[in-house]
């Protein structure tokens, strides 16, 4: 220890403190097993990146506190929080308070801070601004969404244009303003187990009941869908971490997908075939401006290039959305999700709009509802009828009947087989009635000796 105490004082980085820096140069830390504080927030697609950080940090030795936001009594009978127990046995400690609010702060010296929580100053500036004197690395996990949507070159690389509107905006200028040594990281759309948000399982709730999967034109979007393991993963790199001080990290797959390709591999994993139906929201009512009601993603390219975290802090993600998605279907059955409730009103309200027949009701309560029964249930039940109607059906049976409903063409040789069958060219059958016009003469129907046979 004394060892390492020495070596970084001739570096001129105090071991777990704040290295002193020249004015106009980047502030450098070194932190080795730090003791770390994560402000998880209480909903959303972020909220199991706390449950993930904590383990991987805890891995690399560092000691953990997560203060979550919300309802204790609440939250923790939902995902991700129910699982807080498994981190409270590892070692971690858990908290809860406002992370808006200091005075609910856990008591205690942290050397790294994580918000995984805010998204706008009123949430996230009392925060930094009590430990920014306080702490060696600032770790703000802000959004991907922040970038401004660019139709041309729609991949979106660090140190692309901002959306001045957005809240996490404002709070990364406020970080570079404060000198805290902090990184910014950027997530896209995060999957895996234990999630608060719904992504794919969007998809799987209307394949596996044999709903059609309405998804904005043209389905070709390309987004990136990410394992909160590799997410945590990322972030976990960052402390004593010279490169990272002052920057900016995507955290996203180095692979991208389709809607419709994520609909063709959830469908795929259920062994199911999935009915897409492409629709416009403008054209429907339903949405603008790259948004859809009741759709999970962004309707235009959202996707970004993970090539910087790679470069400069050695990362690189573990996993990939087509080998994951049997294992999130099997999630998904074994939650007991296809027997739940799920709202499909604004899907009945795009089917409708577009002339596809729907059902009346706006949600479905079983896996089995919309599904079409298969021919032997269809012959089934139109077979289950009472005796009493079993007797007229019989009594009223003529073979005139029989042709009409089956439409069976007569075979070229059934004169043969005619009551006094004659050679006459005019002879012919109406297969559709019934009737020859061989009887027109005598006003009888002619009807082949044994019918059925010559069928």
């Amino acid at each position: 220890m004394q060892s390492q105490l020495r070596a970084s004082a001739r570096s001129g980085v105090r071991l777990g403190r704040k290295a002193p820096a020249p004015a106009g140069r980047r502030l450098t830390v070194q932190v080795v097993n730090g003791n770390v504080l994560i402000a998880n927030t209480k909903g959303g697609g972020h909220a199991f990146i706390g449950l993930y950080l904590a383990k991987e940090l805890m891995k690399k030795g560092h000691k953990v506190t997560i203060m979550n936001d919300g309802d204790e009594s609440k939250l923790t009978k939902k995902a991700p929080y129910y699982k807080y127990d498994e981190l409270a046995r590892s070692g971690a400690t858990i908290a809860w308070g406002d992370p808006a609010k200091p005075s609910t702060y856990p008591r205690g010296n942290f050397d790294i801070v994580y918000d995984n929580n805010g998204k706008d100053m009123a949430s996230c500036q009392p925060m930094i601004d009590h430990f920014k004197h306080k702490v060696d690395h600032y770790i703000f996990v802000s959004s991907a969404g922040a970038y401004k949507a660019d139709s041309i070159e729609p991949m979106h690389v660090e140190g692309d244009a901002r959306k001045s509107t957005a809240g996490h905006v404002e709070v990364e200028e406020y970080l570079a303003k404060s000198r805290v040594p902090y990184t910014v990281f950027q997530p896209l759309y995060i999957y895996g187990p234990h999630t608060a948000k719904d992504c794919e399982q969007w998809f799987v709730d209307r394949i596996i009941r044999d709903r059609p999967v309405p998804i904005p034109a043209p389905g070709i979007q390309l987004t990136s869908l990410t394992h909160v393991e590799d997410v945590a993963a990322m972030l976990a790199l960052v402390p004593g971490n010279r490169k990272a001080i002052g920057q900016m990290y995507n955290v996203c797959s180095d692979r991208c997908i389709t809607f419709t390709g994520i609909c063709k591999a959830v469908a795929k994993a259920l062994n199911k075939e999935a009915d897409i139906v492409l629709y416009s929201p403008e054209k429907v009512g339903t949405g603008k401006s790259g948004k859809a009601e009741g759709f999970p993603f962004r309707t235009v390219h959202f996707f970004a290039s993970a090539d910087k975290a790679k470069r400069e802090l050695g990362w690189k993600p573990k996993h990939d959305f087509q080998k994951d998605v049997q294992g999130l279907v099997n999630e998904y059955k074994a939650l007991g999700r296809p027997s739940k409730d799920v709202d499909f009103s604004v899907d009945d309200k795009i089917l409708a709009a577009l002339g596809k027949s729907v059902k009346s009701s706006s949600s479905s309560s079983s896996a089995a509802a919309f599904s079409k029964p298969s021919s032997s249930a269809s012959f089934s039940a139109a077979r289950a009828v009472s005796p009493e109607a079993s007797d007229r059906l019989r009594s009223s049976h003529s073979p005139r009947r029989d042709l009409k409903i089956k439409r069976t063409v007569v075979p070229s040789n059934w004169r043969d087989s005619m009551d006094g069958s004659s050679s006459s060219s005019s002879q012919a059958v109406s297969v559709g009635s019934g009737r020859s016009s061989a009887g027109a003469s005598t006003g009888r129907s002619a009807t082949p000796k044994d019918w059925r046979s010559a069928l």
